[in-house]
């Protein structure tokens, strides 16, 4: 097979996001005779159809599939090659991608990203805060360099950097019955209390799926939501419980206004923080530098001295 087109792997991949020749024409800015044109050139050049067309739109076939790990591949290297030329230049130059739990900002931006960002303020640093199997995805797909996420589901494409343990308890107002017990909650008094969870696609939610199937239980929220910030407020508000991993109670934890009780099952103790990139791929200088930092210095991670 000849050398492919890399312009018409490009509409190619225009039209597998978009689902339509026509969408990725006005992406492009281009006419979509000329990208359909293209698309049946490539199909000739590696002997194969590339698209199905369906009731929901173009949708790629295998060998299509196939095309556009290569391209991610071939980006991935060029990727690499610009930023080795950029760190001869002193990482003038450069940008990283993160992807991460909600319960990971703050303390990331205080003892990485900032002190990052400060030494090397000509890198560019992407933020996107999303559920673990949206982080997972990102890091497998090479939209993300870095991902940070809670209890994430394993994938064979993506390395697993560091990871630690972090338990999940009830977390309360100062003041409620739960907040005065010493010793771990049964997950069956869990069901006294009006609780708030977090929404299914999220690392939280996760375990507290499976803790419903090991004790046979059904919790039943009276509020769900996205948002580490929402969970804290309502614990605060008194109206129920929330249950919260033991790094996101926030400032109002630390003070007193809330209190983290232990869940008594060891599902509760074997959630996990990981840090991943993805399998094989060649990060840029600046984004493995960001990792080696990520690793040695997010007290999460690192190791006592």
């Amino acid at each position: 097979m000849q050398e492919l087109n890399q312009a018409r792997l490009r509409y190619m991949h225009e039209v597998i996001v978009c689902g339509s020749v026509r969408g990725a024409a006005e992406k492009l800015d281009m006419s979509a005779s000329v990208i359909s044109r293209q698309i049946q050139l490539l199909e000739q050049e590696v002997g194969l159809p590339l698209f199905e067309r369906r009731a929901r739109g173009l949708v790629p076939t295998e060998a299509a599939e196939m095309l556009e790990e290569f391209l991610r591949g071939y980006r991935a290297q060029h990727e690499h090659l610009q930023d080795r030329l950029q760190a001869l230049r002193g990482m003038r130059r450069g940008h990283v991608d993160i992807s991460l739990s909600e319960g990971m900002i703050e303390p990331l931006m205080t003892h990485v990203l900032g002190p990052y960002c400060l030494e090397f303020p000509n890198i560019r640093i992407g933020i996107n805060t999303a559920s673990v199997d949206e982080v997972v995805e990102m890091v497998r797909t090479d939209r993300a360099h870095i991902g940070l996420a809670f209890n994430p589901p394993s994938h064979p494409d993506v390395r697993i950097r560091a990871r630690r343990h972090i338990p999940v308890g009830v977390l309360v107002r100062a003041g409620h019955p739960l907040a005065r017990r010493r010793k771990g909650v049964p997950p069956a008094e869990l069901l006294r209390y009006p609780l708030a969870l977090m929404t299914a696609p999220y690392g939280l939610r996760r375990i507290v799926d499976m803790l419903e199937f090991s004790e046979k239980i059904h919790l039943s929220p009276a509020l769900t939501t996205n948002s580490l910030g929402v969970l804290r407020q309502y614990a605060l508000s008194g109206a129920g419980v929330v249950l919260m991993a033991n790094l996101g109670g926030g400032p109002e934890l630390a003070n007193g206004d809330l209190v983290l009780v232990p869940i008594d099952h060891p599902l509760m103790r074997q959630a996990e923080m990981q840090l991943m990139a993805r399998l094989g791929r060649p990060l840029s200088t600046a984004a493995a530098e960001l990792l080696r930092r990520i690793e040695s210095r997010l007290p999460l991670f690192a190791k006592p001295q």
